[in-house]
């Protein structure tokens, strides 16, 4: 796939996103709207994303997929948490009150609400099978690690933090995919077409949410664009030179490489919001990031065509 080709595809959904932003700025979506967006992705259309996206055909070879792609998360999380650990030191917030939501931006990419529709536009519907199960890791540690250094004062992990819509509909899915179970035509059919919602409503809420960020002077705060240095480039690149050796699958190489280059995730505002700390500072990473990303996420994809 050129470059042109990949960037036109991040383009449309930027479009889509700048629709939600006008939406939102404009009193067309209100605040009340635009809030409840994430809870109905979440629950309703990412999970029927996912149970459509895994009817596939069973083979020995997609199976044998899934552990690779595990082995993969496995090693993508291993460079988040080293970042994590040295982006504070770099930055000198190493005793600073922010620096859980400088690690946060680290370790959680916004895989849910940009990663799936991204690789869905450029690698299709199998791309996202494998990216249900690749993120299994974040729906694990976002409510969990997350959340703990989020806090300002660390409280007691709680079992029922684990499981969402979005991490059943995915065992579900992995159990269909094992034993060839296929959902009938007259379910699977409104499945689609709501999982389909999940590539423009995401979109339309990250602009919507991006809208009440306070642009005065974010452009000038020089420690942002270290976080995307890393969160955007380094993150996803350094993967891609641990794997490429070992993974010839495109898809396989791919997957977690684009996932890894998507911005901050959209959760870092929210958590850090429930949590007391520094919700400006989220917003703005999330709002550096995501814009940069324009840019970047071409940029990596094209790197991933070329070697």
């Amino acid at each position: 796939m050129s470059f042109y080709n990949v960037f036109l595809a991040i383009f449309t959904l930027f479009i889509v996103g700048i629709t939600g932003f006008v939406s939102r700025r404009i009193g067309i979506m209100t605040k009340e709207m635009a809030d409840n967006i994430p809870k109905f992705i979440t629950h309703v259309t990412m999970p029927a994303m996912f149970l459509t996206s895994m009817q596939l055909t069973f083979s020995w070879d997609r199976l044998a997929g899934l552990g690779y792609i595990l082995g993969t998360a496995l090693v993508a999380y291993s460079i988040q948490f080293l970042a994590a650990f040295l982006i504070p030191r770099l930055l000198g917030e190493s005793g600073s009150p922010d620096k859980g939501v400088y690690q946060f931006m680290m370790i959680f990419s916004n895989a849910a609400f940009m990663g799936f529709p991204v690789l869905n536009s450029i690698f299709g519907q199998e791309a996202v099978f494998y990216g249900a199960v690749f993120n299994l890791p974040f729906n694990a540690l976002v409510f969990t690690l997350g959340v703990y250094i989020m806090q300002k004062e660390k409280g007691s992990f709680k079992a029922r933090q684990l499981v969402s819509p979005a991490l059943i509909a995915t065992i579900i899915g992995m159990m269909f995919f094992i034993f060839s179970i296929k959902i009938p035509g007259m379910i699977n059919q409104p499945l689609s077409m709501i999982g389909d919602m999940t590539t423009p409503l995401s979109m339309i809420f990250i602009g919507a949410s991006l809208s009440e960020v306070t642009f005065g002077g974010i452009f000038l705060k020089g420690k942002l664009y270290v976080v995307a240095l890393f969160r955007l480039l380094l993150i996803p690149l350094v993967l891609l030179m641990i794997l490429k050796p070992f993974v010839s699958d495109p898809i396989i190489l791919g997957v977690p490489v684009v996932i890894m280059a998507m911005p901050v995730a959209a959760l870092c505002s929210i958590i850090a919001k429930s949590y007391d700390n520094n919700v400006e500072l989220a917003a703005e990473g999330t709002f550096i990031t995501t814009t940069l990303s324009m840019i970047t996420i071409p940029f990596v994809v094209w790197i991933l065509t070329i070697i």
